[in-house]
């Protein structure tokens, strides 16, 4: 990654924090620098090759299907709509907007499709976005692995330091890579590590083995499914483990060992990365002249829910909801 898109990407975290705290003044602030200005729609192929620049398709992984996944790559885009899942809703929504491209994290395209029977639904998703003429791309394990990509925002908001990846591969820079590791300024308990975690990513509902008072000095973690990057987590003395999707026998090895993990959901961890992507696309859009308008799908919600107190008389269920960064 090059030191301007590295610049990019910090940039657009900035922006996503001042998103928070002044959205008028930074909407205003848009509108009133590109006012009276017609600027040149960019192609399906334009937005993934700038997206390239900062998660080249050479970090993904050799099993991935990232990349287009639906449409022309030479048609001009002038609205795209960023989200962490391609669903019916994200659809309907890019429909309604008028937008000529959605920009997943996850591919629709995961596994061979046998039929295109759109009775069932990937078909029918699928033939949506082509009836709709609307393109459809996923950044996946590249974006996971990229500088300033879903890890390394876990990493910045727990205020690690001394950062690296958990896992490179040749040959790849040593700063790119699955996962990350990285040391607290202070050792703390894991009750506030629990609190932070659950407050930050908004995830009423964590999986946690180790005691609440055990102390964390060091932090492995990897947005989305982890448990692959446990053995390197242990070789790296890895005091706490934060991913997803965690395996019962990994989470009793960690418990045996005297480990902590935090399992706070995949799409808890990784759904942050969604406003950093859709600033990236608008700095790469002011940067090079693009009229293109970027939207997060704002109504994306974790598809699991939290039942609490699991008696049927006084349970209460806890809808997914969507994280938040904000330290």
């Amino acid at each position: 990654m090059s030191q301007n898109h590295y610049q990019a990407v910090q940039y657009a975290k900035l922006r996503v924090q001042l998103y928070h705290v002044a959205p008028f003044f930074v909407l205003q602030t848009l509108a009133e620098a590109t006012n009276g200005i017609t600027l040149m729609s960019p192609t399906v192929y334009e937005i993934w090759d700038a997206l390239s620049k900062w998660a080249p398709p050479g970090l993904a992984e050799s099993w991935d299907n990232i990349g287009l996944q639906v449409g022309d790559p030479n048609a001009p885009v002038q609205r795209l709509i960023v989200a962490l899942d391609a669903t019916e809703d994200v659809l309907e929504a890019a429909a309604e907007r008028q937008a000529q491209m959605v920009l997943t994290h996850h591919p629709l395209l995961f596994r061979p499709v046998s039929s295109l029977d759109t009775s069932k639904q990937l078909p029918r998703l699928l033939a949506g976005f082509l009836r709709k003429n609307i393109a459809l791309a996923a950044a996946h394990t590249n974006l996971d692995s990229a500088v300033g990509g879903v890890s390394d925002l876990l990493a910045d908001a727990l205020e690690l330091f001394n950062v690296k990846p958990l896992h490179t591969s040749e040959p790849d820079p040593p700063s790119v890579g699955l996962g990350r590791i990285g040391d607290l300024s202070n050792s703390c308990k894991l009750s506030e590590i629990m609190y932070k975690i659950s407050s930050m990513l908004r995830n009423p509902g964590l999986l946690v083995v180790g005691h609440p008072e055990q102390m964390i000095t060091r932090v492995a973690l990897c947005g989305g499914s982890g448990s692959d990057l446990w053995p390197m987590a242990v070789n790296e003395d890895a005091d706490l483990f934060l991913s997803a999707e965690i395996k019962h026998h990994i989470a009793r090895e960690a418990e045996q060992m005297g480990k902590a993990i935090i399992d706070a959901g995949h799409f808890y961890t990784e759904w942050p990365v969604v406003p950093v992507l859709a600033e990236y696309m608008r700095q790469q859009a002011s940067d090079k002249g693009w009229g293109l308008k970027v939207d997060i799908f704002d109504d994306e919600r974790s598809p699991f829910g939290i039942w609490i107190n699991g008696n049927a008389k006084d349970g209460e269920f806890v809808p997914g909801s969507r994280p938040s960064l904000n330290k």
